[in-house]
């Protein structure tokens, strides 16, 4: 292979200025001795920020949920500096409990508990049964409330309300028949961070992963998307 592209967990969870390596990403990292290993950061960090530009049609102080802070740090943070107030989804969609925060509370909240919860196994932490819960979720609330649902695809896909109406989705990683269901449960505008081939919008990873197999660092990505078009660039109805 040219290069391998990591999906479902990353090597570090990124949080403010400060990153704590996770034991899972870390032990997976070690098992590739030659090939480029990525696990999509590189793409959320300097790629997917981008995508808040073209939320014109949002007005600002409508709150945006992201489900996993700890997995789109950089998102969040252009989310919230554009002026769409940031709520955390990590205590809601990975440890099932029924918070949410802002982003400096969680932030703060982060600094001091994560150097103990990066430790917990992957399973505590993302949905790794594909199947969407039945009945109650504990991220019910957040997202009745949310106008922009963002993040990782498989997190918003396992909490799916039923009612969407009007709302916008950031993420990547989706297929034809993902965006029929959003579809059919109303979501008003669905903007991917990834480009589009043919109907799927690949996840973080596998674009990094075709970047990284060209031999291209990361501080060139946003200038090489740009120019092959492969930058956030409009909303899809």
């Amino acid at each position: 292979m040219d290069a391998l592209g990591l999906g479902g967990v990353n090597f570090y969870y990124h949080l403010g200025t400060r990153r704590y390596p996770s034991p899972t990403g870390q032990y997976l990292a070690r098992q590739v001795k030659t090939t480029p290993l990525v696990d999509g950061c590189g793409w959320k960090r300097w790629v997917e920020p981008l995508a808040v530009k073209h939320l014109a049609l949002v007005p600002p102080g409508n709150p945006a949920l992201v489900v996993s802070i700890l997995d789109r740090f950089w998102l969040a943070n252009a989310l919230q500096t554009a002026g769409y107030p940031v709520v955390a989804g990590d205590a809601a969609c990975a440890l099932k409990l029924p918070l949410g925060f802002s982003l400096s509370t969680f932030t703060a909240l982060g600094y001091l508990t994560m150097p103990f919860l990066a430790h917990l196994p992957l399973r505590y932490l993302y949905p790794l049964n594909p199947t969407p819960p039945k009945g109650y979720s504990s991220a019910r609330h957040l997202l009745a409330r949310a106008k922009i649902i963002a993040g990782d695809w498989h997190f918003i896909r396992h909490h799916l309300p039923v009612a969407l109406q009007g709302k916008v989705i950031i993420t990547s990683g989706t297929t034809p028949g993902d965006r029929e269901l959003l579809r059919r449960r109303g979501a008003g505008w669905l903007l991917s961070t990834t480009p589009d081939f043919d109907g799927i919008s690949p996840a973080a990873n596998a674009v990094e992963a075709i970047l990284a197999s060209l031999g291209i660092e990361e501080e060139q990505y946003t200038v090489l998307a740009e120019r092959w078009g492969w930058l956030p660039d409009g909303v899809e109805k």
